[in-house]
């Protein structure tokens, strides 16, 4: 028997909506499975940026002793420098010290009046090739001689990658969880398609009809359901895009953290399409399963 796609449609859309409750239900889940997964995505996004941004940002501070020699600064630098973790060693000079100070208090000039000379340190600062080895140069770097204290600003990224891991498994379980909850539901609703179908199924496989003409309806039906929960999800998370996103990067510029915008945008209409496709795959998956399971074809 032929291939026919319009009939092979039409029967699957004739069952959505004689079977319309559980319909609504199984997309409902997928709707809420794939916004959920969606805002995960995006969220665990915007953190790795973070956290990319604030890796950038680590460096290790040396005060120098007020006491220490011109050349063990200097070869202590010098050292520094032919470190392979070591991309860049700056010398920051006590008066240096005493500017930036000046700058970042300069609506405070009750602070300012308050400090009589210069009680800072000049110091050396360090960037690194590779933020993640921060405490290892550090160590290295201690008992120097010209060195009086060492600081370094790992434990925020510390914090931010523990904060991300833990939202990133909460959302895979989450995800997971509500996957199944869809498949579940898309069982349920191809089962009581096929069982309101039998007679119809069992005469055309007595006029010869193939397993894959019979099955090709309810297969469709699934993804059918799976399609529009994702398209509901992607409605919303759009939304969300349009009134919110703009305000989150506000409120990451005031923190000091910008955001790249278009490399947010990008992944975000990267993120729906993959919604798209994962609609499609759960509902051809349930009815692969109810399939398998109900109708013995």
């Amino acid at each position: 028997m032929r291939i026919r796609p319009l009939y092979f449609i039409g029967e699957a859309l004739a069952s959505f909506r004689k079977n319309w409750v559980m319909s609504i239900a199984a997309v409902s889940t997928v709707a809420l499975t794939l916004f959920i997964i969606g805002m995960f995505t995006i969220v665990a996004f915007i953190l790795s940026s973070v956290i990319k941004i604030q890796e950038s940002k680590v460096e290790i501070v040396a005060f120098l002793k007020d006491s220490a020699k011109p050349e063990d600064i200097q070869s202590t630098q010098n050292e520094l420098v032919s470190w392979p973790e070591v991309a860049n060693v700056r010398y920051i000079s006590k008066e240096q010290a005493l500017e930036r100070l000046k700058e970042e208090l300069k609506g405070q000039p009750e602070m300012l009046d308050a400090m009589s000379g210069n009680p800072l340190p000049a110091s050396l600062e360090i960037s690194l090739k590779n933020p993640r080895a921060v405490k290892t140069v550090a160590k290295r770097l201690d008992g120097r001689a010209a060195i009086e204290e060492i600081k370094y600003g790992e434990g925020v990224v510390e914090k931010l990658f523990v904060v991300t891991k833990v939202i990133r498994w909460a959302g895979v379980i989450f995800a997971f969880l509500l996957c199944f909850a869809s498949l579940v539901l898309i069982v349920n609703t191809i089962r009581l398609a096929i069982f309101a179908r039998r007679k119809e199924v069992a005469i055309m496989k007595l006029v010869g009809a193939s397993n894959w003409f019979v099955r090709w309806p309810f297969i469709l039906e699934g993804i059918l359901q799976g399609l529009i929960g994702s398209l509901l999800a992607i409605g919303v998370l759009y939304l969300i895009k349009v009134f919110s996103l703009e305000s989150v990067m506000q409120f990451f510029r005031w923190l000091r953290v910008p955001l790249n915008y278009p490399q947010l945008t990008q992944q975000f209409y990267l993120l729906l399409g993959y919604l798209i496709l994962a609609g499609a795959v759960i509902g051809a998956l349930g009815s692969a399963v109810a399939l398998r399971r109900y109708l013995r074809v």
